[in-house]
């Protein structure tokens, strides 16, 4: 059997192989059935020429047959040609020139009233067909036994020469067909390539479900599998987010209670390795509460400039913002795919981590082309190695131990863009610090 995973693949190489096996088939078969019409032919026309023999053999005085005048196929005259007749009667024989000084073994079960055909062994060949009939040239005379013979190599070189042509013939047949069959497949399996396009809109939404209508009936129970697939996966969404609510909420108020008990030590040292540690499970809890709230993957959209200019107002009031100046360089026309509070989340971390490590200048800027939203936040401030650029993006990590975040902002954020269907990267920025590049395709 053939083994390839590719299923297109496999149905051309089933196609024309089985082409190839039917055309095979009819060829041995064509082959023996003009074989067969061939020796009918042959034998209609052995006949004939007997009927002729017939008609111009008599019997003389001493009983021998013999032959008024010589048969018009001047076979009959060329030595071992393979055509021939014999005749014979009680008291002797005669035959054609042709026969020569081969060995003729007459017929045993030659009958009067119709001709008799058998395929025996010639006096040249390995094989011959002969037609035998006894016939009486005298009324009152005796039986006389006329035979005409022909070489079988007649036959099969013609069916040597038909099967050649008829070779060419199906071999073009089969190449055709093959291409007939290329197309077929091709077409037939559109439906499964549109299948395949629609899982990626399964992949970007958890609503999404594909319509059994859209494809044939044959793929019905496959479509229903899938759509129940994202069903049970949605639901473990579902149940998942919920736990994790439920979890974050029950840290919550014991969070709290903690802090205020350890608000009241009085050594200093336990006192603030206790509230580093409480601020680190308090930012995960919040955050995990963020990630929890149930998201709206249906198409939604927010205008980025009015967004980035709200952000920038709020930032510029910081201690760390106010010393910087920020340029945003955004058409009105741009759109992100995000709703707005996921967008105020992303980007309000972005800056806020611009706004701590900048010298004096962030910028923001975008690009709209045909194959998408490109969106990038620079500062000029030190910038990040490449092998920091990758840890970045880890949750919990803080490249910057004085800066009193948990690590958190950018890993989030970087979960926010791919919700949505984004990538983000860190790159080299062009003022000489750290660029983040979002893009959507």
């Amino acid at each position: 059997m053939i083994k390839t995973r590719s299923l297109t693949r496999r149905l051309f190489l089933l196609a024309a192989l089985w082409n190839g096996v039917a055309l095979g088939l009819s060829w041995v078969g064509l082959s023996l059935l003009f074989e067969r019409h061939t020796e009918r032919q042959v034998r209609s026309e052995l006949i004939r020429q007997g009927e002729a023999l017939v008609s111009v053999t008599s019997l003389a005085a001493d009983g021998m047959p013999q032959v008024a005048q010589t048969l018009t196929d001047p076979r009959f005259t060329r030595p071992a040609s393979g055509l021939y007749y014999y005749v014979a009667s009680p008291k002797g024989h005669i035959a054609s020139r042709s026969l020569w000084d081969g060995i003729w073994i007459p017929a045993t079960s030659a009958q009067s009233q119709t001709w008799q055909d058998s395929t025996t062994a010639g006096p040249f060949e390995a094989r011959m067909i002969r037609v035998s009939r006894i016939v009486r040239p005298d009324a009152n005379g005796p039986a006389v036994l006329v035979e005409i013979g022909l070489d079988h190599r007649v036959i099969t070189a013609a069916r040597a020469d038909f099967a050649r042509e008829m070779a060419l013939f199906l071999g073009v047949l089969w190449s055709v067909l093959t291409l007939a069959s290329v197309v077929q497949v091709t077409q037939g399996l559109k439906p499964l390539a549109a299948l395949r396009a629609r899982l990626g809109a399964l992949e970007a939404s958890a609503q999404a479900r594909l319509d059994d209508q859209q494809y044939p009936t044959e793929v019905g129970p496959l479509i229903g599998a899938i759509n129940a697939l994202a069903d049970a996966r949605a639901a473990d969404m579902a149940r998942a987010r919920d736990r994790a609510r439920d979890l974050a909420h029950a840290l919550k108020t014991p969070l709290t209670a903690l802090k205020m008990q350890v608000s009241g030590l009085s050594e200093t040292g336990p006192k603030a390795e206790l509230q580093d540690s409480l601020n680190i499970l308090s930012v995960a809890v919040q955050a995990e509460l963020a990630r929890a709230q149930p998201f709206d993957d249906r198409p939604v959209s927010c205008a980025a400039h009015s967004i980035l200019a709200r952000l920038v107002r709020v930032i510029s009031q910081t201690p760390a913002g106010s010393r910087l100046r920020f340029e945003i360089d955004l058409d009105d026309s741009i759109f992100l795919p995000l709703g707005e509070d996921a967008a105020f989340e992303v980007f309000g971390a972005l800056l806020d981590n611009a706004s701590r490590h900048a010298h004096s200048l962030i910028r923001i800027t975008a690009q709209q082309a045909s194959t998408g939203l490109c969106l990038r936040v620079e500062d000029d401030g030190p910038g990040l190695g490449e092998e920091d650029r990758g840890r970045a993006l880890s949750r919990g990590v803080r490249l910057d131990e004085a800066s009193g975040t948990q690590g958190l902002g950018l890993a989030i954020s970087a979960d926010l863009i791919r919700a949505s269907g984004g990538t983000m990267r860190l790159t080299e920025s062009g003022l000489g610090g750290l660029g983040v590049e979002l893009m959507w395709q």
